[in-house]
């Protein structure tokens, strides 16, 4: 990608040209905001930066008796779904006036226009080479042949009186073999899409006696053979008396820059590793899909479709491995397609299909032999041979079906199914599905999760972690006022949100298992890391430095994902936010669980290791409930640990929880570790685990929860 970024850069660079990326808003190209490279931004006299700038500023550049025009031609084209080529002046800061060329197209999303894209490059020695060729008309032969366009001169007939040396290059014709044959015979216009021939602008010209141009999509055939892409545009040339004595044609090869136009257009629609259309022109293809279903009654089936153990060779024989093999694969389904279908990748290892004019049970027919061709092939990597496999969601396209969203949604939900039910294997979406259902509502989240983070709608809240038996909490790291596990909720929800309270927060159980499913959970993380950062700065603050804010400064806990323990960012980004906010690194105890920690154990000793060395604090979570729990405690520095609530809850009246928590509590002892009691929620069980030595007690028996932020 980053290759053919430089080269299409190093092209428009050679071409002196840059590119026009225009947003339009509510289909109105004056509402919507102009990015710059920084050639285009000196094109137009700003600072050769990136930047961006709304329409309005731009066209506030452009030359007043333009503007309207401008504005007009390109509402007009973006409104016909037509490419626009036009051209204006700009007034730059040093007064000079500058002649503006622009080409391009309007990108469109489900039939509505939310971009204009194409190429401007500086037109002025072009407008300056035609003013100087009306202004001196005995000088024509020198400046004509002096220019960079091919230039050919008729007769009033249309016969070849002139050519420049760029125009003999252009037609493989001579001058003087050229001489007096008709120009059409000389310029031949073919049609770029369909390859039929062209009226020649000159005799046009001549008919009409007025300047004419060809058409944008113009390929000119030369006398060997070659075809090339033109721009070209036809004058009479007048006599004193009035009278057209001939026309002058001025040919301008655009190969190079139609061929960056269309390489635009396609990057913009394609999947530049495997070729295939992206998630974008797949979303306009579904939407093609259900007009038909709609409007005609056809039946089509959309796939949603996951390589099962495409992670394993990414793992283990690196990107380059994993970029093969979906290229690989990509070619393989492609010559599996029929005409009407489409084939299109929609990020990592997921592809997406459409079986156009299918009924369902063929559909499932073809879905089924998709997931064989992949069975059945083959990877291989240096010595190591890879099978791969693909889980396939279906879901029918017809008159009933509601929206391109609602469809995509339930041919993914489908394919989560396939994966749940074993791999390998078409799911065809139904209703009933439970497990769907409560996808639904994951999926429900991530806009919810989204916007919470947009609009800062999370809140901290912590409860006290209690010493038990007369010990002082967090006293040997100098803690003595309390040691506090920080909780997140979301504010402003409806009584009748999922998990929410009556005082209208979102509990962490309703929204964390999407999190950590759509991958939000490792923002969520930093998000709480910063805020806890930034409570403590004001807290330190509002004590004003104080020799009691020194020795009571409280200890907060804060809960990391797994995700979040093998994220390359985090660790700096909690490092950052330490030295950002200027807090004591003691403040801080990460929780982490112990299943989060077996999922991949030596990243996490690397993470704790770094942080405990800034002097940060580690607890284990939820300890006991895994199979290996004591195997492997002794190979983590942690400072404290979680008893599982599980083991804690009714532990005053269970012989067996009893004994397992002793059992914990005298090893974490031997080991220098500190134990904690969670959900600790009445007197009886607070008395079982203060007498079983247990240094720390949590939960509503010694304490209620308090907003931080």
């Amino acid at each position: 990608m980053q290759e053919t970024r430089l080269r299409l850069h190093l092209a428009l660079g050679a071409a002196r040209m840059s590119t026009w990326d225009a947003t339009v808003v509510d289909s109105k190209v004056t509402d919507g905001v102009v990015s710059w490279s920084p050639d285009g931004a000196a094109l137009i006299g700003l600072a050769p930066v990136e930047q961006q700038q709304p329409y309005l500023d731009f066209l506030a550049r452009v030359h007043p008796d333009e503007r309207a025009h401008l504005v007009h031609y390109m509402q007009l084209r973006v409104d016909q779904g037509a490419p626009y080529h036009c051209e204006y002046r700009v007034l730059m800061p040093d007064g000079m006036v500058r002649w503006i060329g622009c080409r391009g197209m309007a990108v469109y999303e489900d039939g509505i226009p939310v971009r204009t894209l194409g190429l401007i490059w500086d037109d002025s020695p072009r407008k300056q080479q035609e003013a100087e060729l009306a202004e001196q008309k005995e000088l024509a032969e020198v400046t004509l042949g002096s220019i960079g366009d091919g230039v050919i001169a008729t007769d009033a007939r249309g016969r070849v009186r002139f050519m420049n040396r760029v125009a003999e290059e252009l037609t493989s014709w001579n001058g003087d073999q050229a001489a007096g044959i008709d120009v059409a015979h000389v310029v031949r216009l073919l049609d770029e899409a369909d390859g039929s021939e062209m009226e020649n602008p000159v005799h046009r010209c001549l008919r009409e006696r007025n300047a004419v141009g060809v058409s944008s999509h113009a390929q000119l055939l030369a006398r060997d053979g070659r075809r090339m892409a033109i721009e070209d545009s036809s004058a009479p040339i007048w006599g004193r008396d009035g009278t057209i004595l001939g026309a002058v044609v001025v040919l301008h090869d655009v190969t190079h820059e139609r061929k960056l136009a269309h390489q635009l257009s396609w990057q913009a629609s394609h999947d530049p590793l495997t070729g295939l259309i992206n998630r974008r022109a797949f979303e306009v293809a579904v939407s093609d899909a259900l007009r038909s279903a709609k409007d005609d009654g056809h039946h089509h089936a959309l796939l949603y479709m996951d390589l099962d153990r495409f992670k394993i060779v990414n793992d283990t024989c690196g990107h380059g491995a994993g970029d093969l093999l979906l290229q690989t694969l990509s070619r393989l389904l492609q010559r599996r397609m029929r005409e009407s279908d489409v084939l299109a990748r929609l990020g990592g290892d997921e592809m997406g299909v459409i079986l156009s004019f299918c009924p369902l049970p063929r559909a499932l027919a073809l879905a089924d032999e998709l997931r064989q061709t992949v069975k059945d092939f083959r990877f291989v990597w240096g010595e190591r041979v890879f099978e791969i496999g693909v889980s396939i969601g279906m879901v029918e396209i017809s008159e009933h079906s509601k929206s391109v969203t609602e469809l995509l949604v339930a041919a993914d939900q489908a394919c989560y199914m396939a994966k749940e039910q074993g791999r390998n294997r078409v799911h065809v979406y139904r209703e009933s599905d439970a497990m769907l259902a409560r996808r639904q509502g994951e999926l429900q989240w991530v806009s919810r999760l989204t916007e919470a983070l947009e609009k800062n709608q999370f809140r901290l809240f912590s409860q006290p972690i209690v010493a038990l038996n007369g010990s002082v909490n967090g006293a040997a790291n100098g803690h003595a006022a309390g040691h506090q596990e920080v909780l997140l909720r979301i504010a402003g929800a409806g009584r009748l949100d999922p998990g929410a309270t009556s005082d209208g927060l979102i509990l962490p159980g309703a929204f964390i298992p999407a999190a950590e499913r759509y991958d939000l959970i490792v923002p969520l993380d930093r998000w709480v890391v910063t805020h806890v950062c930034r409570h403590i700065q004001a807290e330190r603050r509002r004590a004003d430095g104080s020799r009691k804010a020194q020795l009571y400064a409280p200890m907060y806990s804060v809960n990391l994902s797994g995700t979040s323990l093998g994220d390359d960012g985090m660790l700096a980004h909690i490092q950052s936010e330490i030295a950002l906010h200027g807090i004591d690194p003691g403040q801080l105890c990460f929780e982490i669980t112990e299943t989060a920690v077996i999922a991949n154990l030596p990243k996490a000793q690397e993470f704790i290791a770094s942080l405990r060395a800034l002097g940060c604090h580690f607890s284990l979570d939820d300890f006991g409930s895994g199979l290996s729990s004591f195997a492997y405690l002794r190979t983590l520095p942690v400072d404290y640990l979680k008893i599982d609530g599980l083991f804690i809850r009714g532990i005053a009246g269970n012989d067996i929880n009893r004994a397992l928590v002793k059992a914990i509590n005298e090893v974490g002892h031997v080991m220098g570790i500190r134990t904690v009691a969670e959900y600790v929620e009445d007197t009886e069980t607070l008395a079982a685990v203060r007498a079983l030595g247990i240094d720390y007690a949590q939960g509503y028996a010694v304490g209620q929860l308090r907003q931080l932020s």
